[in-house]
């Protein structure tokens, strides 16, 4: 990915391309008219008066995060990993996740493309001197999600469902705050997610899955890890002493990890970890804590739930 690419996408949106003026299908219910003025990251200001109808989605996140909108039947175009809900398993793929074809990007006549980080830049910059706006995400935390609900609710006119989805997201992780809020600093259980093959990779400061640890009450080992993604080795590890391991790379239909939890105790480093001597091994489905949509809450409640169940092993005092 470009560096200039990347501070593009650390806008909470960024739009080049003009307004959109398309018309409604037949049937569709007129949304909420907009005035939408959002300045990108190299200063041009766009504004936007009529709602745009199409649209192409270049993450599966973005592809969540319109359904949740309720304008998934505005969505006219999509990744091949765009699962997620049903429906939109059905809608013309035009993209893969870091390349698209603008060829049929341009053949649904999308009057918005929402992209993210990652997504083809040159392809981005043809769209935008084929005159097709784009609009891209950067969501890293909840706030972030919040403020991006806000904004694209508000450019697709449709700011009261923004407004509902927002307050029933702010409810549940206010839950889950009010669940921790006692919680000490040294009761918080020392987390680590990852995959624990050769080698070994696992989530550092400023990733979604760190940002989801915290905020669920626990503390994740690898924050101190110079690199966002970092591989590590197996010392650091076992230097690290987490108390539980989170992993998203078992099929979904895993539900038994006794068998894998017997294979790292048998396992030299591995056996001397408290969470594989104790058995505190999760799975949890990637996109809860992967795809920076809506559902990140479902991982967020999901990690909180197991991290209650743990009791930290303080290191004895020689």
């Amino acid at each position: 990915m470009s560096r200039r690419f990347r501070q593009i996408v650390m806008a909470a949106v960024v739009l080049t391309g003009s307004g959109s003026s398309a018309q409604l299908s037949p049937g569709q219910t007129s949304p909420q008219p907009v005035d939408a003025l959002v300045v990108d990251a190299l200063g041009v200001q766009i504004k936007f008066t009529n709602p745009p109808q199409r649209l192409v989605s270049l993450a599966p996140s973005n592809t969540e995060l319109l359904f949740a909108l309720g304008v998934g039947s505005r969505i006219v175009g999509v990744t091949e990993y765009c699962d997620y809900p049903a429906a939109a398993v059905t809608i013309a793929k035009v993209a893969s996740y870091s390349d698209m074809s603008l060829e049929r990007v341009m053949s649904v006549s999308p009057d918005l493309v929402l992209a993210a980080r990652g997504n083809d830049l040159e392809g981005l910059k043809s769209l935008q001197q084929l005159g097709v706006p784009a609009v891209a995400l950067d969501i890293q935390t909840i706030p972030g999600l919040l403020s991006s609900i806000e904004s694209i609710g508000a450019l697709l006119g449709v700011k009261s469902a923004a407004a509902s989805l927002g307050q029933r997201i702010r409810q549940r992780v206010a839950d889950v705050a009010e669940s921790i809020r006692s919680t000490l600093p040294d009761e918080r259980p020392r987390v680590m997610w990852g995959y624990w093959g050769d080698p070994i990779f696992t989530a550092g400061s400023g990733s979604l899955i760190d940002h989801l640890i915290h905020e669920a009450g626990g503390i994740n080992v690898a924050a101190q890890a110079p690199l966002r993604w970092p591989q590590v080795s197996l010392e650091s590890v076992v230097a690290w002493a987490p108390d539980v391991l989170i992993t998203t790379h078992l099929s979904s239909d895993y539900t038994d990890m006794a068998a894998e939890i017997e294979k790292l105790r048998g396992i030299d480093g591995w056996r001397s970890i408290p969470a594989v001597r104790e058995g505190h091994i999760y799975y949890i489905e990637a996109n809860l804590l992967t795809r920076s949509g809506p559902r990140m809450v479902d991982g967020l409640e999901r990690l909180a739930g197991i991290f209650k169940t743990i009791t930290p092993i303080k290191p004895t005092l020689d």
